[in-house]
């Protein structure tokens, strides 16, 4: 289960695997992650199906921010 150590030990620009658990909408689905529930703002145009796997990025660390990474788009954002 991700406790707290765990999720504040994370750092900016660190790649986690979740799975898609309930897809809410288009924009919005439910992944696990390390035994715990995160929403997940999907602006990427990719269609998730339940029990997808995908790995997440750390966007931010204060307040805790993933977006989604996908490692066979061409285009990438930078973390700085």
């Amino acid at each position: 289960m991700a406790n707290r150590r765990f999720l504040k030990s994370l750092e900016k620009g660190q790649v986690v695997q979740a799975v898609v658990d309930e897809v809410l909408s288009v924009t919005e689905s439910i992944c696990a992650f390390q035994g715990d529930l995160l929403r997940i703002h999907n602006r990427t145009g990719m269609v998730l199906q339940k029990g997808q796997a995908i790995r997440l990025q750390v966007r931010s660390t204060s307040p805790l921010e993933f977006q989604i990474f996908d490692s066979q788009a061409l285009k990438f954002e930078r973390v700085v």
